[in-house]
């Protein structure tokens, strides 16, 4: 399905943050990382992390200009995510600035949109299983319809990438079905057998009480299926805060 990318007057994004952190999640956790996380999201995700940048998006007006100053005060790597950051025009405008700059770039993005000239080092791809559709006459029947799109996704497979799935580790029947949701997505994709450590099986979890029994809950999934565990470091950290 194709989706138009937003427009923002003289390349202005909205914002909801920019901060220095270590990355939490996939095959770059650890690395310290500037985030710039636009507001606005093509996605409700019944269990969204970050419902400041979708159901009820919050922000600041940024220009680039500002945002390439930010981010070169900070670390090498930077991480473009939201919200959907590839739905905007000037977030893709972004990365390229970014890179010409000398910065290590990641998107984070739902895999649903691959706008033209789009750059990155890293396309951090997490597209949604059915348990992510919201229990909402408005949003739910928009968010089923756009929540897989393997074309865009193979779109965006043309640079570095891993696929970050979400998935209920502390409930072994509805594991048990979002796996098979993986492997059908995995085989769609066309991902061969030794690039299967690329899709990172992340529990759906911001309670760092209980995280160590999720991620014990994928060890045998992905021993079984050849998966990568997918961390939630800085939930582990830091807890479900924003600006970590």
């Amino acid at each position: 399905m194709r989706l138009t990318l937003v427009p923002e007057p003289d390349g202005v994004l909205r914002i909801n943050e920019v901060f220095v952190s270590v990355q939490g999640e996939g095959v770059l956790a650890g690395t310290p990382c500037t985030f710039v996380r636009v507001a606005g999201c093509n996605l409700r995700c019944a269990w969204c992390d970050s419902p400041a940048t979708s159901w009820k998006p919050d922000g600041e007006r940024m220009g680039l200009d500002a945002l390439v100053e930010a981010c070169a005060a900070g670390p090498r790597h930077v991480v473009l995510t939201g919200g959907e950051p590839l739905l905007f025009a000037p977030m893709v405008e972004l990365g390229r600035r970014l890179r010409a700059a000398g910065h290590h770039v990641t998107y984070e993005t739902a895999g649903t949109v691959a706008p033209p000239g789009v750059e990155c080092d890293l396309m951090s791809l997490s597209p949604k299983l059915p348990h992510a559709t919201p229990d909402d006459p408005v949003w739910g029947p928009r968010h089923e319809s756009r929540r897989w799109q393997p074309d865009v996704l193979r779109a965006l497979m043309h640079w570095p990438w891993q696929l970050k799935v979400v998935v209920r580790a502390h409930d072994p029947a509805r594991l048990a079905e979002d796996v098979e949701h993986v492997r059908g997505m995995v085989e769609a994709l066309g991902v061969a057998e030794h690039d299967l450590a690329r899709v990172l099986l992340m529990p759906e979890c911001v309670d760092p009480q209980r995280l160590s029994a999720d991620y014990a809950a994928l060890v045998p999934v992905c021993l079984e299926q050849g998966y990568a565990l997918g961390p939630r470091l800085h939930i582990a950290i830091f807890g479900h805060t924003p600006g970590t």
